[in-house]
């Protein structure tokens, strides 16, 4: 037992550390990433979580003197490629053919969701949208100073394009910041992340389809535009596959251009990151060299590397490697070595990863260990669904084994132990086993990324650690502050990669005063910036433009809106020296000509919808008008049907065995100014009469099924002409059966195959290689 030792004296250094670095702690000088995921869920745990009250778990209780970016997790991928709000994921998602349905990128309800309170903080709600009248005029310049318009029995935010029924949820004035709002304040990044594991099933198909993609990033530009600095990729997992889908190789390069596209759409001011399988298997099929052009940092997740899927105990996110260790190389000092030795990427570009929770497992021996067998058995997850797994539900049952460090540490009954070969923590209580990681463990992390010049730290989750030691206050009926938070765990990453660093003072902007324009003016203005340290800088404006003039100065140039009635508009200007920023609001009082000046109306309508070959689509649109003006529906296609400020189109369609799309174009006008939508109806095609489905001509995506021969096919990826059967594109339907191996077939890890007689199952993704012979990323089973 020497390289396991018993974790009390260490607990008690740890402890006088941890006291060291609280009484010293200051906002952090050091230029190291501190990436946090801050999930929309959290906030609705309690006590049984480990949090204090429930709603402690916000923006309002994260120490952002810590923390570089916080990834606001998760915003899910639906079947049509567009973005939907975490809290409408499927929840059936596990299950074969299930499929995620399009939603709204922010759940809007605010008595069902935290989106709005995370995102814009303290709400009021006005239950209707306020009228003309003299009494009303106070509410009326808020909502419209906040960008609410009527729409239809609701409201649309014009900024960002996000609709919702009533009421109107206001910011606050003087309440709690939103979490994007308190992070500009606090010269904090906060990132928007897509996907995860159980929102990353249609992934592939969109960033194969150039439609689905069109949709997807026009789902980037509303995020960008409720005020995200930039964008995170979680796919969950390129060419490996994850949850219900399976990954192909051509996820790869399409993974690649993604990227690309999205630095063309939000520009190189934002930031993009991406979360990765921390194993180089999954990450040789990349062109890294392409992914360092495009990308800033490379989330690294160095956690989740044994769990209930185990087949012996090993740690959830060792350092370095160990004897009992299952499979080899699962760890970070391994990762980092094939990262920039192997493959030379940039190591300033490399985050790995930090958990602030451990994994449970139950094993077969009445004392557990490092390296025993565990005790499977079909578990029903809330999000996996039915699974074989060894996780341990006897003690984390609220957590489904995976309990966060605020929580284990108040257990009794756990021995806990420290391995001295993978340099992390792990506890035994009979036969169960938790692995995890404390104070000591991280800070070695903190302090291999300082001596490996790597580029920073991710945290999942950050509110893992938190413990508040004082009061909460209330801000409305959802946001709770507590008046002293600690975090333990963040606290040490902070304390080292301060040290030794010099501090950075924050540049000084200077705005002129408030500035008078007329009704559709063009005029600019000039603002400045000192930096007591010499940095250079780097100027950014929200509503208008801005050209930077090399010296420490920059013009800002702001068109007036045209109006009848007199407005007051804003432009924010930030000056930042990489570090730190300062940001200053100059106000605009810009004339009306007292002339009315017509509004276009508001569209609403589907993106798409999908009818049976013969049958006749449906297609439902309404549109407001600002000056309620009379409103005429025409369409491109079809007969339309008018009722007031609604309309259905309906569009025949012709019987056919093909798959095909209709691009119906629909047009509301105010008899001045027009809107259009574009609405995609899918066409299914019905079955032939043979049986077959699959045409030569016909275009296919990842996920499409066909019948050729008898034999059922589903696409792997985009295709058109490849013979079922003849070309890897396609996999045959599993009939339960194991089918002998064929090398021109790609295999995923956990495929099998029947070879001379003898079955294998694949250690990854595999094509060409014999099973049987040596080296072959096969084992017979």
């Amino acid at each position: 037992m020497k390289n396991h030792i018993k974790l009390t004296a260490i607990a008690a250094s740890v402890a006088g550390t941890l006291l060291m670095s609280t009484a010293l702690h200051a906002a952090p000088t050091h230029d190291k990433n501190v990436i946090g995921y801050l999930t929309q869920w959290e906030a609705w745990k309690g006590p049984q979580h480990g949090f204090t009250v429930a709603g402690e778990a916000t923006h309002l209780n994260v120490d952002m003197d810590i923390y570089s970016i916080l990834n606001y997790s998760f915003f899910g991928v639906a079947k049509d490629g567009s973005l939907h709000s975490g809290d409408l994921r499927n929840k059936q998602i596990y299950q074969p053919d299930a499929v995620q349905e399009p939603g709204s990128l922010l759940y809007t309800d605010v008595y069902s969701s935290w989106d709005l309170h995370i995102l814009w903080g303290e709400l009021e709600y006005l239950w209707s949208y306020p009228g003309n009248e003299a009494w009303e005029a106070e509410n009326l310049a808020r909502v419209q100073a906040q960008g609410f318009v009527p729409n239809g029995n609701g409201w649309l935010h014009e900024p960002s394009g996000v609709s919702g029924e009533m009421p109107i949820p206001l910011k606050k004035e003087g309440g709690a910041p939103g979490l994007i709002d308190l992070a500009n304040e606090k010269g904090v990044k906060v990132m928007a992340s897509l996907g995860g594991w159980s929102m990353s099933k249609h992934f592939p198909e969109m960033a194969a389809d150039p439609v689905k993609k069109a949709r997807f990033l026009a789902d980037i530009d509303k995020l960008m535009a409720l005020g995200f600095h930039g964008i995170d990729i979680d796919w969950e997992y390129p060419g490996t596959g994850g949850m219900n889908f399976s990954g192909t190789e051509a996820d790869y390069a399409n993974f690649e251009q993604l990227m690309e596209d999205i630095r063309a759409r939000i520009g190189d001011d934002k930031l993009i990151t991406a979360a990765f399988k921390a194993t180089p298997a999954a990450l040789e099929g990349f062109n890294w060299e392409r992914l360092v052009s495009s990308m800033d940092y490379f989330n690294m997740m160095t956690y989740d590397l044994n769990g209930g899927w185990s087949n012996v105990t090993g740690h959830n996110s060792p350092l370095y490697p160990y004897p009992e260790e299952e499979f080899a190389g699962l760890t970070l000092d391994t990762l980092r070595d094939w990262m920039v030795n192997e493959r030379g990427i940039p190591a300033e570009k490399i985050n790995f990863g930090a958990a602030f929770y451990g994994r449970g497992v139950q094993t077969t021996a009445s004392t557990a260990y490092l390296g025993a067998p565990t005790d499977k058995r079909m578990v029903n997850f809330e999000v996996d669904g039915p699974t074989n797994s060894a996780v341990d539900i006897t003690n984390w049952a609220n957590f489904e084994g995976q309990p966060s460090y605020n929580y284990l540490t108040k257990q009794p009954g756990w021995e806990h132990f420290w391995d001295d070969n993978a340099r992390v923590p792990y506890a035994v209580n009979g036969k169960y086993f938790l692995s995890y990681d404390d104070p000591q463990s991280i800070r070695e992390k903190a302090e291999y990324i300082v001596n490996n010049d790597l580029g920073g730290i991710i945290v999942w989750q950050v509110h893992g650690d938190i413990e508040c030691n004082g009061t909460f206050t209330s801000f409305g009926s959802k946001l709770k502050q507590c008046s002293e938070l600690s975090s333990p765990l963040a606290e040490q990453i902070d304390n080292v990669f301060s040290q030794n660093v010099v501090p950075n003072a924050a540049p000084v902007l200077v705005v002129p005063a408030n500035l008078n324009a007329n009704s559709g003016q063009l005029i600019s203005f000039k603002v400045s910036a000192t930096d007591s340290d010499g940095d250079a800088l780097t100027f950014s404006v929200t509503g208008a433009t801005l050209v930077d003039n090399g010296d420490n100065s920059a013009t800002v140039t702001f068109l007036a809106p045209e109006t009848a009635q007199d407005v007051v508009e804003r432009v924010t200007v930030t000056v930042t020296d990489g570090k730190k920023s300062d940001s200053e609001v100059v106000t605009i009082n810009v004339k009306g000509t007292g002339e009315e000046v017509n509004t276009a109306p508001i569209l609403n309508a589907p993106s798409s919808i999908q009818v049976n070959a013969g049958d006749v689509a449906t297609i439902s649109v309404s549109a407001t008008d600002a000056e309620n003006d009379t409103l005429t529906f025409t369409t491109s296609l079809g007969t339309i049907v008018q009722t007031g400020n609604s309309a259905v189109i309906s569009v025949p369609t012709s019987e056919s065995t093909q798959d095909s799309t209709l691009n119906v174009i629909v047009t509301v006008s105010d008899a001045t100014d027009n809107t259009t939508a574009a609405v995609v109806v899918n066409v299914k095609g019905n079955e032939d009469p043979s049986g077959n489905t699959w045409n030569k001509d016909q275009v296919y995506v990842g996920g499409d099924s066909v019948i050729y021969n008898g034999v059922t096919y589903t696409a792997k990826w985009w295709t058109q002409g490849d013979v079922p059967g003849a070309s890897d594109v396609w996999q045959e339907k599993d009939d339960g059966s194991v089918k002998a191996w064929s090398p021109t077939k790609a295999y995923n890890g956990g495929d099998k195959a029947l070879y001379q007689g003898v079955t294998y199952k694949a250690k990854w993704w595999t094509k060409g290689d014999t099973p049987g012979t040596a080296g072959a990323p096969w084992e017979q089973i």
